[in-house]
Order: structure tokens, then sequence, then C-alpha cells
């Protein structure tokens, strides 16, 4: 290619023609090239400015819809939580108008309620007054006559099971000295220690409570804590599994009353009581030879005696403790439902002894039982109709405890796992201690009684029905 001239050539400069020669058209198309380049830099240059204005104009545009967007919402919340507070206080209104209204009518319904009460005890005072003596007269002597027989089966319990207490002065061979209680002339054992007596009259003792206790809950109606297996000196003890199964949960639930005579106190690992395997609790080993009985309170060590025979000593004594439990749930439930106050200065089978007495002696029963009845009720009438009683059945005895006759007995058995040793027992803590100190284990128990009534009649034939049946019967007796 020629270099470019400064002007055109002479001939193209002066004809109105397109360029002809060579050199003019060359340097017109350098200069075209020259021209379209630059206006094609300037075109990107635009482009690239208009896209960056398009894409800030979107972004914009995006801020401005989402501030409309939330916007909108805003004020539709803001509409919303104004009808939900117009609502609420609505709400508020029609309750407390609900509320007001409901006082009104539970108001006049108790107004209502006490006047039917008040004229149903003045129909009642006026039509009915010797039909309510008679039935109360009549249940009063079926109860005395039934609590008379009740006072002649507990004395003859008692005549097959004699209890007392008394004081060795003197200490015996054994080593035994100071206050026992006795039952059928054999000692029991004080607090949880099964060494405070031979393990004859251990063993004899409380096979013998365990069937007077059972005697005198199903003679009572007492609660007890306890199911029992009387085998003499060889009887158990457990809490049942449940309301409906009177079986132990497991076998390691029931426990021996007795210490057995084969291996017993043995400080060896091999050697124990009797193994927790064996079903007969050593009744198979009293046929064994005699061993040198450790009677002494301080004879049973529980650094030197193996694991097995601490576990096994300590099921003993938890027998000893579930036994004492029951007897301490009787005796406060029936002194409870005398209305006699417990005595806190005697021992567990000491107050259940006193129990036993009071329960077979017509007299104070009878005494019991007319101040009972005079506390309880109130009124001229009343008062007349107790003395009535007595007058009519002056010879029978009446006890406060089975004044319900369909009492339910407790059936929620106390549970007694992980019982500590002798030392550390809560509820026989005052029983291992010295003679000197209280062992009552009663203080706990507060059995609430609450009188049942039968409903009312509801319906208006129902009331006439049963306002004629009792004229019928009030004419027939």
């Amino acid at each position: 290619m020629m270099s470019k001239k400064a002007s055109n050539c002479a001939i193209c400069d002066n004809s109105n023609r397109a360029s002809i020669c060579a050199v003019c058209v060359n340097y017109r198309l350098n200069e075209y090239n020259s021209l379209l380049k630059s206006l094609k830099n300037h075109r990107d240059l635009l482009y690239s400015k208009l896209n960056e204005l398009i894409a800030a104009k979107g972004k914009a545009d995006d801020q401005l819809n989402w501030r409309v967007r939330q916007s909108e919402k805003l004020t539709n919340l803001k509409e919303k939580l104004r009808r939900s507070k117009e609502q609420l206080a609505q709400g508020k209104v029609k309750i407390e108008r609900v509320s007001h209204e409901l006082k009104v009518k539970y108001g006049v319904l108790k107004s209502a309620r006490g006047t039917l009460e008040k004229n149903r005890v003045e129909k009642l005072e006026k039509f009915y007054p010797n039909l309510i003596c008679t039935q109360s007269l009549g249940h009063m002597a079926i109860t005395s006559e039934r609590l008379h027989k009740q006072s002649v089966v507990i004395k003859q319990i008692c005549k097959l099971f004699p209890q007392r207490r008394v004081h060795l002065d003197e200490e015996r061979r054994d080593g035994s000295s100071g206050q026992y209680d006795l039952i059928c002339s054999a000692r029991l054992p004080r607090g949880l220690d099964p060494h405070s007596v031979p393990t004859e009259e251990l063993a004899a003792s409380l096979g013998y409570m365990v069937q007077l206790l059972n005697l005198v809950v199903h003679n009572l109606a007492a609660p007890a804590l306890h199911n029992s297996g009387f085998a003499g000196s060889c009887s158990r003890i457990w809490q049942r599994d449940s309301y409906w199964d009177a079986r132990p949960s497991s076998r390691s639930n029931e426990y021996p009353l007795f210490i057995p005579r084969q291996n017993y106190c043995s400080t060896c690992g091999d050697n124990s009581w009797t193994d927790k395997s064996s079903s007969n609790f050593g009744v198979a080993s009293m046929e064994s030879e005699r061993r040198p009985h450790l009677d002494s309170i301080n004879s049973f060590n529980y650094s030197s005696a193996s694991p097995h025979t601490v576990e096994t000593h300590k099921d003993l004594q938890k027998g000893i403790s579930l036994l004492k439990k029951s007897v301490a749930c009787v005796t406060t439930y029936c002194y409870n439902s005398l209305c006699l106050d417990v005595p806190t200065e005697s021992s567990t089978f000491e107050a259940f002894s006193k129990l036993l007495a009071t329960l077979s002696s017509t007299r104070e029963v009878r005494s019991v039982f007319s101040l009972k009845m005079a506390c309880s009720r109130s009124g001229k009438r009343a008062q007349q109709l107790n003395k009535s009683v007595w007058n009519v059945n002056s010879p029978m005895s009446s006890s406060t405890l089975l004044e319900s006759a369909h009492m339910l007995p407790l059936t929620k058995n106390l549970s007694d796992h992980n019982l500590p040793s002798s030392a550390a027992s809560f509820l026989f803590g005052n029983e291992i201690s010295d003679n000197g100190k209280n062992e009552s284990l009663i203080d706990g128990w507060d059995i609430v009684e609450h009188p049942t009534f039968p409903p009312p009649p509801s319906e208006t034939e129902d009331i006439e029905h049963w306002t004629r049946a009792m004229f019928i019967d009030a004419t027939r007796r």
C-alpha cells in the first residue's frame, strides 16, 4: 500500500466523480475504516454504559417492588391485628356477661337447693320421725349384737394367744435381761434384732404373732400390710405383688421369720443361714445337729460375716420389720376408730395387746361407743336416741371400730425395699434403742374415715314410690 498523501490528486480532486486512481481509493477506504472503528468503539462504550444503567435500574425496581410488597403485608397485618383486638375485646365482654349470668344462676340454684334441703328436713321430721328412729334403733341394735359377738370372738382369740409384758430382773443364761413382750410364753424380739431372744423363742413367737394377726385382721376387717404363710416355727411373710395377686413379686421378696439351725451365723463364705434359692427357708435343715446359739445382742458381727450371711440377716430383719409395721397399722387403725389415744409409752406389741384387751372387754367397748355416739350427734333427739339404745340393749357391747360394716381395708402395700440394718432403721429406730425409750411405731398412722350416704331419689315418681314403700314398711313394723 502506498503512503497517504496530504491531498487528493488533481484528477480526482477536480472531477465530481468518485475516485478513480488507486491512491485516492485506498485513501478513502482507510479513512472510512478508521471512522468505522472509532464509531464501533464508541458504540461499545455506550452499550456498556446502557447495560450498567439497565442493571442499576433493575435493582432499584426490585427494591421498590420489595418495599411495596412489604408495605402491603404490613398493612394487612395491622388490619388483622386491629380485627383481632376488636374480637378479643368483644370476647372479654361476652365472657364477663356469661360469667355474671352464671354467678346469678349459681346463686339461684344454691338458694333453691338450700330451700329444698330445708323443706326435706322439715318433711322428714314431720312425717317420718318414728320411722327414722325405728330404723336407727334397729340398725344400732344389730350393730350392738354383732359387736357383742365380735367381743366374744376376740376374747377367745386372746385366750388362744395370751400376751403380756415381763421384766427380767436377773440376767438369764443366754444373756437376756430387761423388758420383753411375750406371746404364748415365748419372747418377741426387741426392735429388729433377731438375736435379742433365743432362736427357738424367736421362731415360735413370730409364728404365733403371724397367726394372731391373721385372725384379728379377718375378724376386725382391719388393714394388713402383709401376706403370710403360717407354718409354726417356720413361718414366712411377704408383700403381695398387686391388689389382685396375693403372691410375692419374686422369691427374693419372701422373708423368713425364723433362723435355721444349719450353718447359721457362720463366718465363712460357703456356709450361711440358708440358701436364698431354696423354697423351704431351712425347714429341711431342722434335723441337723444343733449348733451353739448366738443369742446375745452383740453376737452378730457384720465385719466378720460373709456377704451372703449378712444379706440373709437383713432378710430376717425385713421380715420382722414388715410384721411390726402391720401390727402398728392395725393397732393405730383400731385406736383411731375407737377415738382413743394410742399408748405412746408402749412398744408395738404391747400396744397391740392392750388393744385386744380393750376390744374383748364388753364394758370398755360399750363406754367407748356411747361416748362417740354422744359426741358425733348433736341435739336433744340424738341424745335421747343414744340413751334409748343403751336402755334397750344394755347387755350388749358395741365398738366404733365396726360401726361401718363395710369399711374397706387398706390394699396398698408399703414397699420395704433396701431396708437398712437395725442401727439405721427409720421406722424401728426407737425400738432398737434402750428399754427405757419409747418403742411405739404407730404415731405415723392416721386413718381418716368418711361416711357414705345413699343417693337421694331423682325423679318425682321415684320419690312417690319411695314414700309409699316407707309407709308400707312402717305399717308392717
